[in-house]
């Protein structure tokens, strides 16, 4: 008898108070549909995690979580492992999901392929707010999707793609999206590898951007000239309330304006 998966035991008991929770089961596959769980069946559900006595672990491998009704608007997933399948499966929840507001999904080794999941429920959700990507390996396609899907997404106010694989290239993504996005009011991009260049993207961006009042860029290899490309944005710039420089290789700490933290 094979014991369920500890990080999926986790997932069903944390979702279970929340609604409806559906899972593909192999029987569900074959007639293409997603069986949706009442309490009751919930309940029973519960039973066989807390005795263990679940023999069929192929069943209760593909989750759909979050699914129906719910009124669940915080799910941290933080160093969970669920990479990008279970990110895939996640996504298809959150095209449907209308509750859930913040989504911490850091730590859990999502590449291109699970960003590219992302995106897709990214252009239907209506309701995120916040979306936490903090070390994971998103790189060049990672980051272009989601930047694609962020020059229309208007929910979304916070967005942390820290750690990462982002540099220069990715930045002029991430600045396209600036330049036309009015809800991102949070972008935390630290200790990636963007640059000067990069620094000088983020910088036009920052010309026309109204919204943005927060941007991390900590660790990332911007030295003194990437600065003052960000200080004269910042002369056209009134909205932006923090920039967060700290951890940067910069000789010379001019005090170019006091939003600006080394």
């Amino acid at each position: 008898m094979e014991v369920l998966n500890p990080n999926l035991q986790w997932l069903l008991t944390e979702f279970l108070p929340d609604g409806p929770l559906a899972i593909i089961s192999n029987l569900s596959r074959k007639t293409n549909r997603i069986v949706y769980f009442n309490q009751k069946s919930m309940n029973q559900i519960e039973e066989l995690i807390n005795s263990k006595e679940i023999d069929n672990l192929e069943k209760y491998k593909e989750l759909v979580l979050i699914k129906g009704p719910s009124s669940l608007q915080k799910l941290n997933l933080f160093n969970k492992q669920i990479e990008d399948e279970g990110v895939k499966y996640l996504a298809e929840a959150l095209k449907v999901n209308s509750s859930l507001q913040d989504l911490n999904i850091s730590r859990n080794r999502i590449g291109d392929k699970g960003a590219k999941y992302l995106a897709e429920a990214l252009k239907v959700n209506t309701s995120l707010k916040e979306l936490y990507l903090w070390g994971n390996h998103i790189g060049d396609k990672g980051v272009k999707y989601l930047g694609k899907v962020l020059e229309d997404n208007s929910s979304l106010q916070n967005l942390d793609l820290g750690e990462n694989q982002t540099g220069d290239k990715e930045a002029k993504y991430l600045a396209e999206v600036l330049k036309v996005n009015s809800s991102l009011q949070k972008l935390s991009l630290g200790i990636n590898q963007m640059g000067n260049e990069g620094a000088n993207y983020l910088a036009e961006a920052l010309k026309v951007n109204t919204s943005l009042k927060e941007l991390y860029l900590y660790g990332n290899e911007i030295e003194d000239e990437g600065v003052k490309y960000l200080a004269e944005a910042l002369k056209v710039n009134f909205s932006l309330q923090h920039l967060n420089l700290e951890g940067n290789p910069i000789e010379e700490y001019k005090i170019y304006d006091e939003r600006i933290f080394y």
